[in-house]
């Protein structure tokens, strides 16, 4: 990994743990373990290392939602396919879950245009599949796809942010949470497949 992207994974753990505000470039570059200078050159301001950082995650939406859409051409598959490949990048690195909820807190505003840029055509392209899918009657007729497909994203980001708290409440073992994580994970895309479909 060079330092653009050291520098990078250690801005989205720190702006994830304790927000944008509340961390400096220089905290950030000795994380890394680099002067700030060093930082400086590869990012020149912090607000250029945050766009970077939530490209970064944008990114890889750009590139994966297409190529999951092309290869799966079941209704059924689709839809979990989306679902189960946006709670492994997610819960991949926790930190982007947690760094998008709060950027969503923090700079509504900002962030709100940057998904719209980043992913508006594909959202619209994911709720004309549902659309297409109520007209053959595979979906529920009262499913709003557009919002149906803002809470799943919603649902999956928010659900892997506190992921790591969640199974404290039913688990007192290592092995343990990870079994009720798997199981959580696995009850999500099944929430998400029957809130859609009719059988």
């Amino acid at each position: 990994m060079d330092n653009s992207e050291q520098i990078r994974a250690a801005a989205t753990k720190l702006f994830a743990s304790h927000g944008y505000e509340g961390v400096s470039l220089q905290a950030i570059a000795d994380e890394v373990g680099v002067a700030k200078q060093t930082l400086l050159y590869h990012y020149t301001s912090k607000e250029a290392l945050r766009r970077a950082v939530i490209d970064q995650v944008f990114e890889h939406w750009r590139s994966t939602l297409p190529q999951i859409l092309q290869a799966v051409t079941s209704g059924t598959d689709r839809f979990s396919a989306l679902t189960e490949e946006l709670i492994r990048f997610f819960n991949a690195d926790r930190d982007r879950a947690r760094l998008l909820s709060r950027e969503l807190l923090d700079n509504p505003e900002s962030t709100r245009r940057l998904m719209g840029d980043n992913l508006r055509p594909w959202l619209l392209l994911v709720a004309q599949y549902i659309r297409e899918g109520q007209m053959l009657g595979l979906i529920h007729a009262d499913v709003d796809p557009e919002s149906y497909v803002l809470h799943v994203i919603v649902l999956v980001v928010s659900n892997v942010a506190v992921l790591s708290a969640v199974p404290m409440a039913l688990a007192d073992s290592a092995a343990a949470r990870a079994d009720v994580e798997r199981r959580h994970l696995a009850e999500l895309v099944r929430l998400t497949r029957t809130a859609l479909f009719t059988q």
